[in-house]
C-alpha cells in the first residue's frame, strides 16, 4: 500500500510538473487605434477634392511635410481621374476619332492642369500626436474643384484648335457653368 501511495504521488507530481511546462498560446493582444474622424471618414463636397494622410517621424516638421505631400499626391491622382474622365466625354461628344495630334494636345492640357491646380491645395485640418519618441501627424488636404475647372478652361482656350472643338460640345457649357459657380462661391 505504501508502495502504491509513493507511485501515485510520483505520478501526480510528474503530471503537475509536465502541465506547468506546457506552453499556452495566448491570443495576440489587440489595441484599438484612435484616429481623427477626418482621417477615417473624410468629408465629401462636390466643390472640393479631399485627401487625408498620415506620417511618422522623429522630426515633427518632417512628419508634417511628409503627410502633406502624401495627401497632395493623392489629390493629384484624383485630379487625373477627373480630368481624364472629362476629356473622354469631350472626345465622345465632339466625335473625334483617333487623331493623334488632338490626343497629344489633350494629354498636355491634362498634365498641365493637374500640376498647376495643386497650387490651390491647402491644409484643412491637422492633428499632431506623440507616439513614444516619434511624432504622428494626421492631415486633411483640400483642393477646390472650381479652381481646377478654371485652369482647365484657360488651358483649352490657349490652344485654338482644341478650343474650337470644345466649344462645339455641350461639355463646354457645363464646364463654364461650373467655373461661374466657383467664382460666385469664391466671392
Amino acid at each position: 500500500m505504501k508502495q502504491t501511495c509513493t507511485v501515485l504521488t510520483i505520478l501526480l507530481v510528474s503530471i503537475a510538473f509536465l502541465a506547468s511546462c506546457a506552453s499556452t498560446t495566448r491570443a495576440p493582444k489587440t489595441t484599438e487605434v484612435t484616429v481623427p474622424e477626418f482621417y477615417s471618414n473624410p468629408p465629401t463636397d462636390p466643390n472640393y477634392l479631399f485627401s487625408p494622410a498620415t506620417a511618422r517621424s522623429q522630426d515633427l516638421q518632417h512628419a508634417v511635410n511628409t503627410a502633406k505631400e502624401e495627401a497632395r499626391v493623392d489629390i493629384a491622382r484624383q485630379m487625373r481621374v477627373k480630368i481624364n474622365a472629362l476629356f473622354k466625354r469631350f472626345r465622345e461628344e465632339t466625335g473625334v476619332g483617333e487623331d493623334a495630334e488632338f490626343l497629344s494636345m489633350e494629354t498636355d492640357v491634362s498634365k498641365s492642369v493637374v500640376s498647376e491646380s495643386l497650387v490651390g491645395c491647402k491644409t484643412r485640418t491637422q492633428k499632431i500626436l506623440r507616439e513614444g519618441t516619434l511624432y504622428r501627424v494626421y492631415v486633411l488636404m483640400e483642393l477646390p474643384i472650381g479652381a481646377a475647372n478654371k485652369d482647365m478652361l484657360a488651358k483649352i482656350k490657349e490652344n485654338e484648335r482644341m478650343y474650337t472643338r470644345y466649344r462645339a460640345s455641350q461639355g463646354f457649357q457645363e464646364l463654364e457653368d461650373e467655373v461661374e459657380k466657383y467664382e460666385k462661391i469664391k466671392k
